[in-house]
This record gives C-alpha cells, structure tokens and sequence, in this order.
C-alpha cells in the first residue's frame, strides 16, 4: 500500500471503531425506551424523508431489503410507525412515523443533546466541518465504486 492507501485504510479502521462505539452509546441511551441503533436509524430516515418504502429506506442505506423490514416490524409493533398503501407500488406499502414515534423520537434526540454537545466541545469546529466534508466526499466515491459493482454484476449476469 501507498502512504495515501494506508492514511485511508486508517481513516476507514476509526470509522469501524467510532461506528461501534455510537452503536453502544445509543444503547445505553435509548435502550430504557426500547428502541435499538437499527431502529433509531430508520426513525431518522422516516422523520428526515416522510412517508417512504422498505425498498427505499434499504437502498439508501446500502443495507438488505430483509434487515429494514425486521427493523420495520419491530417499529410496527411498537406502535412507532404507521403503514399505508402505496399508489405507485401495490405490494410496497408505505410507513412513516405515528404521532407516538414522532414523540419518542424527538425525546430520543433530545436524550442525545447533552453527549453531543460533550462530545463537541473540545473539538474545533473548523475539524469537524472538514472532517464532516471528507466522509461525504468518501461516501460519494464508496457509492460510485457500489454502483460500478452493482453494474459490473448486472453485465456478466447477462453474460452468462
């Protein structure tokens, strides 16, 4: 690997670790409220988004179609999100946040402000907006590289 290659790769081993450390940090937050890490994330979406699919909301979060609807389920039964028919696609509903998932949501957000704003303080603003700037351009180019395999995948499929 070239120095730049290994600053990346170091780039991407913090980022497999901060993800982790989120992870138990919104358990610990959230878990009294029931509501895990999968769960919170597709609240996010929903309450960012609006009404969406469980296609949809997988796409956009590069994950499976299977993973979201567990987690959808599971939102389902707690009462957090509402299904609906969807005029463009009969066998993919639509599910957005109940009135209560949009109440626990705000509270889970609001649970969040006091680590957030501990998290923040020692760290120049001006890090965290180039830093902020720098995992969207690497998520930018991840995307492009998943597209190029997804295309490469739907070529020699067609290959064969």
């Amino acid at each position: 690997m070239d120095p730049k290659e290994k600053a990346l790769y170091a780039v991407i081993v913090e980022i497999r670790a901060g993800f982790q450390r989120l992870k138990a940090l919104a358990e610990r937050l959230h878990g009294a409220a029931g509501v895990n890490p999968s769960m919170r994330a597709v609240m996010e979406a929903l309450n960012a988004g609006g009404a969406q699919t469980v296609p949809g909301i997988a796409r956009a979060k590069r994950v499976s179609r299977q993973h979201i609807q567990t987690v959808m389920n599971a939102l389902l039964a707690e009462g957090l999100v509402v299904q609906s028919d969807n005029p463009a696609h009969r066998r993919s509903p639509l599910f957005d946040l109940s009135t209560d998932g949009r109440r626990t949501f705000a509270a889970l957000t609001k649970r969040e402000r006091a680590p957030l704003a501990h998290l923040a303080a020692p760290l120049p603003r001006d890090d965290l907006e180039r830093t902020q700037r720098t995992l969207e351009a690497l998520n930018e180019l991840l995307d492009a590289e998943l597209t190029k395999g997804e295309n490469d995948d739907d070529a020699s499929s067609q290959v064969r």
